[in-house]
């Protein structure tokens, strides 16, 4: 790789793309398999009350809105660099804004600011999944703060 003047400044944007989409098509995927009925893994995804039963069971229909807002989030990473990439810089902002919503919390079950809990999801939370909503703000933010030119 070179780093003549710009080199850098045009990798970022280009890794930040193929980071954050194929981290949220990813998720697009499990959330995919958990709509359909599957269940590996569920359990540790859901927050838990003190009695250690998940604290609310997501319907079919919602796991599937979610997977469907996981998929656009990819693809607007994607698209950030096409030819219409400057119509998603305020999508792709609020998409910062929602994950760094999600690492901050609630403060009671998820994020940052969650009650401390020795249950499995508050010790996953703890060390993945805030920690990955972090890194997704952060992707997502340099995508809709970037000025990307034909050459990027």
């Amino acid at each position: 790789m070179s780093f003549k003047s710009g080199s850098f400044s045009s990798a970022a944007p280009r890794l930040a793309s193929a980071t954050a989409s194929l981290i949220t098509g990813s998720l697009c995927g499990v959330h995919l398999y958990w709509a359909a009925g599957g269940r590996a893994g569920l359990s540790a995804a859901l927050p838990q009350t003190k009695a250690g039963q998940p604290a609310f069971m997501p319907s079919s229909a919602l796991t599937l809105l979610v997977a469907a807002g996981l998929g656009a989030m990819s693809g607007a990473a994607l698209l950030a660099r096409s030819s219409n990439g400057t119509q998603l810089r305020w999508p792709l902002r609020f998409i910062a804004a929602v994950f760094l919503l999600r690492a901050v919390g609630d403060g009671r079950s998820v994020g940052l600011t969650r009650q401390p809990s020795d249950m499995q999801f508050a010790r996953l939370d703890a060390r993945f999944y805030t920690p990955l909503c972090m890194v997704l703000a952060a992707l997502y933010a340099v995508l809709g703060l970037h000025r990307f030119r034909k050459d990027d």
